[in-house]
């Protein structure tokens, strides 16, 4: 009797026929919703700043438009499966596809497999482009705005009279000077403490991560020498004054102190220059701040409020196709349904979401509570609308 080989292990599939014919579907419908909401997030970022761009190159407004695609692409994600996931399903319960399917064997929920994957993948992109592209992208475009588009409204400009914070320093300067190109009436301070350092000068500018003091004066204080005591002789006020101001350097005119600052000049136009751009720093940084233990309160809970809704926004991939995988079988939508549908839906998310974020950033409600709000809410639904469906 001739020797047979032993029967071979069947091989998983990674990707079987019901699978790949599903994402022929779903895919172009993926595809034109992420093109479109990527397009209107462009122009809901554009169209408010136009009226002051008449001046500025065509070609570097383009540029300067090119910059939101990383964010839009973000925002537009969980929006593009929405859609994909409604039209799809939606024809197919419709043409009673679905039906067959079950009838076969093949439950619903596994036939969203793919689109599980698919979730995850996308939540991994939406953290990588968070972390990586677009701060980098926001950073560029608010430099951009300020220094090229509009210069005359340069950002340093924006900056002036502002309490700025730059690492251990708080930095403030009365306004700044185009021809000089320097900012004007400055104070940098430093607490250890109940110590005070102040350094004061006329003027001040920037070269990279330094900032270069002319015409400056430094005194360090030491602030627990206060309230003052009644002094009864001179010399008694003369000795203590000498240990209130602990240190004092006076520059002669035209003298030059340069500081280390852990910020550049354009760090700090990215962030206090304002105008309505998103924030540039990255995940890892609120996190790092989260971890630091001399942030204060107020930095603590912005750092969390700013990773746990960076975080959040990133799984909306994942909440918004529990939601919409019930909708589009239980209703079989047509494509106008669809289409509505996902407006509404996208809608009360991002208004739910931005609630949330509001709330986190207030403090009104525990950060690691209210980021989770809209998809809290979105699983909720799905897990209510779902019940009886995935068998």
């Amino acid at each position: 009797m001739p020797l047979q080989a032993p029967p071979r292990a069947a091989q998983p599939v990674l990707m079987t026929r019901l699978d790949r014919y599903f994402l022929r579907e779903a895919l172009p419908i993926f595809g034109f919703g992420l093109v479109l909401y990527v397009v209107l997030g462009i122009l809901t970022n554009v169209l408010p700043r136009a009226q002051y761009l008449g001046a500025a190159s065509g070609w570097k407004v383009l540029e300067w438009m090119l910059l939101f695609i990383p964010a839009a692409v973000s925002l537009a994600l969980p929006t593009a499966m929405l859609l994909a996931v409604l039209l799809t399903y939606g024809r197919f319960s419709r043409e009673n596809e679905l039906l067959v399917i079950q009838a076969g064997g093949i439950s619903v929920l596994r036939t969203a497999r793919t689109f599980l994957i698919g979730g995850l993948i996308l939540s991994g992109v939406s953290l990588g482009l968070a972390e990586w592209v677009i701060p980098w992208a926001n950073r560029t475009s608010v430099l951009m705005y300020w220094n090229v588009l509009v210069p005359e409204r340069n950002a340093l400009f924006r900056l002036a009279g502002q309490d700025l914070a730059v690492g251990p320093y708080r930095l403030y300067f009365a306004h700044y000077d185009p021809t000089a190109q320097a900012v004007v009436g400055v104070r940098l301070e430093r607490w250890q403490d109940q110590t005070l350092t102040v350094i004061l000068a006329r003027s001040a500018r920037f070269e990279g991560h330094r900032l270069v003091f002319k015409d400056y004066r430094v005194f360090t204080l030491d602030l627990a020498q206060l309230p003052l005591p009644d002094f009864n002789r001179l010399d008694e006020a003369q000795a203590y004054l000498q240990g209130f101001i602990k240190a004092q350097n006076l520059g002669p005119p035209g003298a030059e102190l340069s500081i280390q600052l852990s910020r550049s000049q354009q760090d700090l136009e990215a962030q206090y220059a304002g105008g309505g751009f998103e924030s540039s720093i990255p995940l890892s940084s609120w996190w790092h701040k989260l971890q630091a233990p001399a942030a204060s309160p107020k930095e603590w809970l912005e750092a969390r409020a700013q990773w746990h809704t960076g975080v959040a926004l990133a799984f909306a991939n994942l909440a918004v196709l529990f939601l919409a995988l019930p909708v589009a079988v239980r209703r079989g939508i047509s494509p106008g349904g669809a289409l509505a549908s996902a407006l509404i839906l996208t809608i009360l998310y991002y208004v739910v979401f931005t609630i949330g974020k509001t709330l986190a950033l207030t403090g009104v409600i525990a950060p690691e509570i209210a980021a989770w709000m809209a998809n809290a809410l979105a699983l909720g639904l799905g897990w209510g609308l779902g019940k009886g469906l995935y068998r």
